[in-house]
This record gives structure tokens, C-alpha cells and sequence, in this order.
């Protein structure tokens, strides 16, 4: 059995992990999908810091839970972005808690993000989508796009009430 390749994933990976620095890993590796290795490529490498802005233009909800609201979700404000394409994972705030949300990326910038959030209602399941691009005017990389957020109010794995909103995050630094 060859396990070369096996070997190259874990390289691959580790390499990838925390910040992208000396490891000799290039940026299609890691979260530079379309490889270009530079932050003036149309898709930038979303490994990384984001700070997001939610729910300012679009806000839907069927719920009649009170806590459920275009302004109550603070936690979905900044995320951190680990992994390798086209696989991902991330965390909301700064640091690492329970709540990982895995995702993928295609080659074109597609982006998704789900998981599931402790939230004071009830158990959310959460679901990012966007665009991930370099905006030339702002000199920025972006990840803009739409949410769903489901919530499971009495515990019993079933979705009672939705809410859809519009999110956009800009990467740090």
C-alpha cells in the first residue's frame, strides 16, 4: 500500500494549520483556491480573521421566540477561518470554543458554512453561504452572501421557527 499520499495530507495540513508563514505550504494548499498565492488574486485566502457585519439588509423571521431578532445575534460578529481547500472550519469570536462550523469552497469563491450554536431560545442550526473575492475599490477581502438560522426551541431536533438574514465579513489585517 502507498502512503505517500497519505503522508502528503498530513504535510498538507499541518502545514496549513495557524498561520501561513515559513511551512513551505503554498496558498492553493491552504485557502488561496485559485492559487495565485497573493491577496490581488480574484479569491483570497480565507484562512484566517474575519469581522462580520449581520443582518443590516436583509432580515426575515417566523419566530415567535423573543430573543430571535435582526439585532439579538451578536455572536456571529467576528470568526476565525482554519483549514484547507477545499475544506474548512470556523469558529465565531476569538477563541476556540465547542461550536466548530465545517464547510466547503469551490474554485469560483462559493462558500459554505454550517453548524450548530447554543442560543438562549434554543439549540440554532446555522447555515453561511456567500462569495468570497477581493474587492479592488476597498482593497479588501470579502465574504458577503446570506445566513439561514434555524431554531429548535423545545429540543426535539426539529426546526420551530427560521430566520433569514444577509452577512458580509471582511478579513483582518
Amino acid at each position: 500500500m502507498n502512503q505517500a499520499p497519505s503522508l502528503l495530507s498530513l504535510a498538507l495540513l499541518l502545514g496549513c494549520a495557524g498561520n501561513h508563514d515559513e511551512s513551505g505550504v503554498t496558498g492553493s494548499e491552504c485557502g488561496d483556491v485559485d492559487g495565485d498565492g497573493s491577496d490581488t488574486g480574484d479569491i483570497p485566502d480565507l484562512a484566517g480573521s474575519w469581522s462580520i457585519t449581520f443582518g443590516s439588509n436583509f432580515f426575515d423571521d417566523n419566530c415567535s421566540a423573543s430573543s430571535l431578532s435582526q439585532t439579538s445575534e451578536t455572536w456571529i460578529s467576528a470568526m476565525q477561518v482554519q483549514g484547507s481547500v477545499p475544506s474548512l472550519s470556523m469558529y465565531f469570536g476569538t477563541t476556540r470554543g465547542d461550536e466548530i462550523f465545517y464547510g466547503m469552497v469551490d474554485r469560483n469563491g462559493g462558500v459554505t458554512l454550517s453548524g450548530t450554536h447554543a442560543h438562549a431560545a434554543g439549540t440554532m442550526y446555522a447555515q453561511f453561504g456567500g462569495l468570497a473575492y477581493h474587492d479592488q475599490y476597498q482593497d479588501r477581502d470579502v465574504i458577503d452572501g446570506s445566513a439561514f438560522l434555524g431554531l429548535d426551541t423545545d429540543y426535539d431536533g426539529t426546526i420551530d421557527c427560521t430566520a433569514k438574514a444577509s452577512w458580509i465579513a471582511f478579513k483582518s489585517g
